[in-house]
C-alpha cells in the first residue's frame, strides 16, 4: 500500500467501507463494498456490491451486518468487483473510519489478484475525531456519531456507514476549518410513475454543470434519464437545456457556459436554468416528487 496518510480536511474525497467475515485480510473474506464520491463536499455518485465470498459467513457476522449466505449467494466475486471499485475509485483521495481495516482488505485483494499496489492517499476520521475530539473517550464511529447527533440506523451495513462517517467528517471539518460551513442537506426526487411511461423529456440534451446544492447528482442524472433525456457535461450545438449548479468563477467563465449564452443569444432554442428553478419547475408540473 503506497498511499499517505493525511491529517487533512480535502474537499474532493471517496468515503469507503467495507464489510467482511472476519478481521484478517489474509484469511477473511470481503463480503461487501460501498463507497460515496464528494466533490466540493457534495455527494455526486456512490458505488455499492455485495461480494461472494468463498466460505460460508460465520453466524456472528451475519448477526452484526444482517449479510447472510443466501444475500450473496449470486453476487460476483472479489476479482470482478474490486476492478469495478477501482475503476469508480480512480485517484481520489480515500476517507474512512479506522480506515486501515478497509484498506488493507482492498490492498491485499488488489494485489493478490492482479499484482497491483493501492496507491490513493487516505484520511483516517477516527484520527481526525481523536484530534478534535480529546474528551471524548470511546471513539468507535457510532459513539462520534451519537456526539453529534447523527441517525446510526442501519449501521454495520457499507453504505450506510459511509454515510455516517461522512456526517462525521464533515462535523470534525467544521470544528477544525475557520469559516468552513456544513453543505445543505441535499434532495432526492423520485419520478411520480405516470411521468416514467410518458417520459416528457425525451430526446432531451440536458448538460449539467457546476456543483450541486440541493441535489443529489447521481440522482439527478438518473431522473433525468428515465424522463427521457440525454445527458451530458459539456454544451454542444444540440443542447437543449443547461441545468446549473452552484457556479463559481470557473463556471461563470467557462466555455461551456459561455456557449449556451451565446446560442440564447442567437435565438437558439435553449433553456439557461439553475438547479433550484429546475427543480420548482417539474415538482410544480407533477412529474417528480420529493423522497427525503
Amino acid at each position: 500500500m503506497d498511499g499517505k496518510l493525511l491529517l487533512a480536511y480535502p474537499d474532493d474525497y471517496t468515503v469507503l467501507d467495507i464489510e467482511t467475515t472476519g478481521l484478517s485480510p489474509q484469511n477473511d473474506y470481503i463480503t461487501e463494498i460501498s463507497a460515496i464520491k464528494y466533490r466540493n463536499n457534495r455527494r455526486v455518485d456512490e458505488f455499492s456490491s455485495l461480494v461472494k465470498p468463498e466460505l460460508s459467513i460465520p453466524y456472528y457476522i451475519t448477526r452484526l451486518t444482517g449479510i447472510d449466505d443466501a444475500m450473496v449467494a449470486d453476487a460476483p466475486a472479489i476479482d470482478e468487483v474490486i476492478l469495478s471499485f477501482m475503476d469508480f475509485l480512480a485517484d481520489d483521495i480515500i476517507a474512512g473510519y479506522n480506515i486501515g481495516f478497509d484498506l488493507s482488505f482492498i490492498a491485499e485483494n488488489l494485489a493478490g489478484y492482479y499484482a497491483k499496489r493501492l496507491a490513493n492517499n487516505y484520511v483516517d476520521v477516527m484520527k481526525l475525531a481523536q484530534n478534535e475530539l480529546p474528551f471524548l473517550g470511546r471513539y468507535k464511529q457510532t459513539a462520534v456519531a451519537e456526539y453529534f447527533n447523527i441517525a446510526t440506523d442501519g449501521a454495520h451495513r457499507a453504505l450506510v456507514d459511509c454515510g455516517i462517517c461522512n456526517g462525521c467528517y464533515q462535523k470534525l471539518k467544521e470544528l477544525a476549518v475557520a469559516d468552513y460551513h456544513l453543505p445543505p442537506q441535499q434532495r432526492e426526487l423520485a419520478i411520480v410513475p405516470s411521468f416514467r411511461r410518458l417520459r416528457p423529456l425525451a430526446d432531451k440534451n440536458i448538460v449539467l454543470l457546476g456543483s450541486f446544492d440541493g441535489l443529489y447528482l447521481k440522482n439527478l442524472r438518473e431522473i433525468l434519464t428515465a424522463l427521457g433525456a440525454s445527458v451530458a457535461y459539456h454544451v454542444t450545438a444540440a443542447s437543449d437545456m443547461v441545468i446549473v449548479g452552484t457556479a463559481d468563477a470557473s463556471v461563470c467563465d467557462g466555455a461551456d457556459l459561455q456557449l449556451a449564452i451565446s446560442m440564447k443569444s442567437a435565438d437558439r432554442n435553449i433553456y439557461i436554468l439553475k438547479e433550484d428553478v429546475f427543480c420548482q419547475s417539474v415538482l410544480a408540473k407533477g412529474w417528480l416528487r420529493v423522497v427525503c
